[in-house]
């Protein structure tokens, strides 16, 4: 079948290494749609952090945020689909990573919310103006309703182990999803990539096979699965490798310029 859906993610795949999209790929893209296929970002940024390359690229379809959890139209002010945390457990999480001194932060719409800022913990939203931060401080139990995603923190490199202990407490609650080191994202264990792009192409009456999934890390798994169609960059993670059906060059070769030209465009 004809892939009729693109979903891209960003880090290590539609950006290189410099955080950019290249004309090469803005023009596979553009050529792409320009045949009637939709693209789209799937990405574990929140909707802001990933607007501003949906508007970069022309998406023409709705975004995929937040791991999965939250679908969402360029302009818009309110998701079409979300998933979002119990805050009882938001409450117990918050509350721990607390008395451990853990610096986490929990997203609500489109704001992200922490107990006191600290700019050196977001030096990967340099691409993002404005940043929408709130500091709560104490009073951070009365925003727990309706969380999206926590970012738990920590510029030693120890993130992971930190995830470790908070998968153990929270084991019916809790995920640990796109451990960079530095940060982790925080879901529900049902939310993934896989969830927000299959509610996505039903939305579009598609089926898997006319889907293509773009995808590096250990967050893009679930969605490479998925996809009919899963392309994965030469810099991808062995586990995303194994799934992929077309193996790109890396995202400073262009990887996704050329799946798309070789896949969508030939």
């Amino acid at each position: 079948m004809a892939i009729k859906l693109i979903a891209l993610d960003l880090d290590g795949t539609l950006l290189n290494s410099d955080k950019v999209v290249t004309p090469r790929t803005l023009a596979a893209l553009k050529a792409a749609q320009a045949k009637g296929v939709g693209v789209t970002i799937a990405t574990g940024r929140m909707f802001k952090g990933a607007e501003i390359f949906g508007r970069q690229i022309g998406a023409n379809a709705p975004l995929i945020c937040c791991n999965g959890g939250v679908v969402e139209e360029v302009g818009a002010s309110e998701p079409l689909f979300a998933r979002h945390l119990p805050p009882a457990v938001v409450r117990r999480l918050l509350q721990y990573c607390q008395r451990q001194g853990w610096y986490v932060n929990w997203y609500i719409g489109n704001d992200i919310f922490v107990d006191h800022y600290d700019e050196d913990y977001f030096y990967a939203y340099r691409t993002v103006k404005d940043l929408p931060v709130v500091a709560v401080g104490e009073h951070y139990p009365d925003y727990t309703c309706d969380v999206l995603q926590c970012v738990l923190r920590d510029l030693t490199g120890r993130v992971g182990e930190k995830t470790q202990v908070i998968e153990q407490m929270f084991p019916q609650h809790i995920v640990a999803q796109q451990n960079t080191g530095n940060s982790a994202d925080l879901t529900a264990p049902d939310v993934d990539k896989a969830l927000g792009l299959s509610w996505l192409a039903q939305r579009m009456g598609l089926q898997p096979e006319e889907v293509m999934a773009c995808g590096d890390g250990d967050n893009d798994l679930a969605m490479l699965r998925y996809a009919g169609t899963a392309v994965v960059p030469a810099n991808g993670l062995d586990a995303a490798r194994a799934l992929a059906t077309y193996h790109a060059p890396s995202n400073d070769e262009d990887g996704i310029a050329v799946a798309i030209e070789d896949l969508v465009l030939q």
